[in-house]
């Protein structure tokens, strides 16, 4: 890997240096999506596929307990522990990881059964987020915890990470929306 890297670095600077005016380099890097790449067989393809695999293995309305609990909505599922576990003030966040991986995946894979788990716990975020109001909630807020959170934070009082467990559902949200174009994230993000 260092013998690449190094030769890559030695191509860079013997193309800048061809280029007598030293205006622009001549090697340009272009981004390209994950949906432009698709692994071989190897353990990397196969390390990806696991990957899958669990990802598919979890269980979409554990992840969404808490939240719609705080939406006194019902929830017979079991919550996941440890963060997400219904006493802990980070719960929520986890939800937001599993949708940017499920979007990540969906664009390395095309694979539509990410796409449609995505898709559902989404639409599933969108109704707990219409009820949200009528339990007193501002309008547009969503979150497997109480806005009460951010009072505490704002009178200095002891409170886990309301502002990271937000950043991490909406950047959920956020992945699904550009990675699959999830027709049901489109306005969910944005309220």
């Amino acid at each position: 890997m260092r013998s690449a890297l190094c030769f890559l670095f030695a191509a860079m600077m013997a193309v800048q240096a061809a280029d007598p005016a030293g205006e622009k380099p001549i090697l340009k890097a272009l981004p390209f999506s994950m949906g432009q790449v698709r692994l071989l067989d190897g353990p990397f393809r196969e390390a990806m596929l696991r990957d899958r695999t669990y990802l598919l293995s979890l269980d979409a309305d554990r992840f969404l307990h808490t939240f719609r609990i705080t939406a006194g909505l019902p929830s017979s599922a079991k919550p996941y522990g440890g963060w997400e576990e219904p006493k802990v003030e980070l719960r929520g966040h986890s939800l937001g990881h599993y949708l940017s991986a499920c979007a990540l995946m969906y664009s390395s894979t095309g694979d539509e059964k990410l796409k449609a788990r995505a898709n559902g716990i989404v639409a599933e975020l969108a109704k707990i987020q219409q009820t949200m109001p009528s339990r007193g909630f501002h309008t547009g807020y969503l979150s497997a915890f109480p806005e009460e959170f951010f009072d505490r934070v704002d009178a200095a009082q002891k409170v886990w990470a309301p502002y990271y467990t937000l950043h991490k559902i909406m950047a959920g949200l956020l992945s699904i929306r550009r990675s699959s174009r999830a027709t049901r994230s489109t306005g969910e993000s944005d309220k």
